[in-house]
């Protein structure tokens, strides 16, 4: 019980900051060519219409959602005796769940949508320019935080555990970016983009220190640290946190007030090594937004000391834990007691003051060989994103198929974060002046159901299939109009001039 009292206290910090700012992207359509808003993954990709309009919101919205360790089937899954179990449950297999786990446990969601894009030739040289809105959110678990929730206390003498890496953001902004791609010679492209951010909100928090000491007489908890935020609704708190008051805005106007401002770039290139080697690669989103408008800081330290739970009997009687148990579940008074106690050892500090966050800086490497004239080729790319002291990295190879000029299929297989993980897939087909896409990296073929009458009797008895065996899902599409087409003859002159 102590552990889990321990894994509550610990969320309570972090409740209002578990998310921080990772961007994601589809690696299948990296060597997808007849693909418009390819540019978005290397700013030195030229699209093959000599004129393109990206519709808005259907010409280009990505959704990524994941994590780097776990998947459904971790967490539930069929024992010895064929019935299904948690991790968690008596016959569940806990230690399992927590191998699985990484030493840091990155949670991730992101939606990007198109607003504007067009982009245009000019002789050699490519012009883009786009509209995106972006909401990226992520909680980034330290591993030590579910080994003392699920294990307990392994060692009496090493009883110090660091969870200073519980931390977090989460912003929606506006990017406007400018990009330009010049062939240099039959063998150099090179590219850039220069990026204006908007921000409309962000919420992050970071710790200097956040320790727990797990003794065997009493528990201490210490460490200090800050919550950002800036945005529309005028937020205030008083002292520990214990009350709230949000004041929305009045006026549309002041809900689309920007919140903060920043500039990022792009850079990228493409080699041809001979006619049939390519090589590619890009440093993407190396930027930064300064908050501004209702922008505060909330610092917090806690010092607090956790003797154990004892029941109210205070005797040996038999139904001792079934009073903490009623306390803790039926009525909350236990939880009360705690939280009361655990408000009181911390100190805050409310301070309006500007801030600054930086994006996520993601690097592509890319090789592709070419057979059949072109029109068949094997890619592999490597993507890395880095966040503080974290590297998340993602080995896709690809089977990319161009049988006719207007057509183009991609199949992928991804080793995430050192794991094997699902299948992708993407397609590109050209109708007259419209292209149109859909691509996503991890394809789930075991899924499981969940019927949403078995969460609330009033939800209708519809099964809502749930991927099973893979960490991750995303998904991007487009429809786009094109114009000038010079699929064939661009793709010739880049390889083979």
């Amino acid at each position: 019980m102590k552990y889990k009292v321990i894994l509550i206290f610990l969320l309570l910090i972090n409740c209002k900051v578990n998310l921080f700012l990772r961007a994601q992207q589809v690696n299948t359509l990296y060597f997808m060519e007849d693909v418009p808003v390819r540019h978005f993954l290397n700013p030195a990709f030229q699209p093959t219409a000599g004129f393109y309009l990206s519709l808005p919101v259907v010409g280009f919205t990505q959704l990524n959602m994941g994590n780097n360790s776990f998947s459904l089937k971790d967490l539930v899954y069929k024992d010895i005796n064929r019935l299904t179990v948690s991790f968690l449950s008596p016959t569940g297999n806990i230690p399992h769940f927590y191998n699985t786990i990484k030493s840091n446990i990155l949670i991730n969601n992101d939606l990007q949508t198109n607003l504007l894009s067009i982009g245009f030739r000019d002789e050699s040289a490519y012009w883009t320019f786009s509209l995106t809105e972006k909401i990226q959110s992520s909680v980034n678990l330290p591993k030590e935080l579910f080994q003392i929730s699920l294990l307990g206390n392994l060692s009496s003498i090493n009883n110090t555990y660091d969870f200073t890496n519980f931390d977090g953001d989460v912003s929606l902004y506006s990017e406007f970016a400018l990009g330009y791609s010049k062939q240099m010679n039959e063998k150099w492209k090179i590219g850039g983009k220069l990026k204006l951010l908007v921000g409309a909100a962000n919420l992050c928090n970071s710790n200097n220190q956040m320790t727990l000491k797990a003794g065997v007489e009493k528990w201490t908890l210490k460490g200090e640290g800050n919550v950002n935020y800036s945005g529309p609704a005028q937020i205030s708190s008083t002292d520990n946190y214990q009350t709230y008051s949000i004041l929305t805005p009045d006026k549309f106007a002041d809900w689309i007030n920007p919140s903060g401002a920043g500039a990022g770039i792009d850079v990228g290139f493409e080699y041809h090594l001979n006619e049939k080697v390519k090589l590619s690669g890009a440093i993407n989103d190396l930027g930064f937004i300064r908050w501004t408008n209702n922008a505060h800081s909330y610092t917090y330290g806690v010092d607090y000391t956790f003797n154990g739970i004892k029941s109210l009997n205070n005797n040996a009687s038999s139904n001792a834990f079934q009073d903490v148990y009623d306390q803790l579940i039926m009525n909350n008074q236990l939880i009360d007691s705690i939280t009361t106690a655990f408000n009181s050892a911390i100190s805050s500090k409310i301070v309006p003051v500007s801030y600054t966050t930086y994006t996520t800086a993601k690097i592509n490497i890319g090789f592709e060989y070419t057979i059949l004239q072109d029109k068949l080729s094997f890619g592999l790319l490597s993507y890395a994103r880095l966040y503080k002291n974290n590297i998340l990295e993602e080995l896709t190879g690809s089977v990319n198929s161009r049988p006719l000029s207007w057509m183009n299929a991609t199949l992928s297989y991804s080793l995430f974060n050192g794991r094997m993980s699902s299948i992708g897939a993407g397609i590109a087909i050209k109708s007259g002046i419209f292209n149109w896409f859909l691509a996503a990296d991890y394809i789930p073929f075991e899924k499981s159901t969940l019927l949403l009458s078995d969460l609330n009797a009033g939800y209708p008895k519809t099964k809502i299939p749930i991927p099973y065996n893979t960490k991750c899902m995303n998904l991007s599409l487009g429809i786009n109009l094109v114009f000038d087409n010079e699929v064939k003859s661009n793709r010739g002159l880049v390889r083979n001039r």
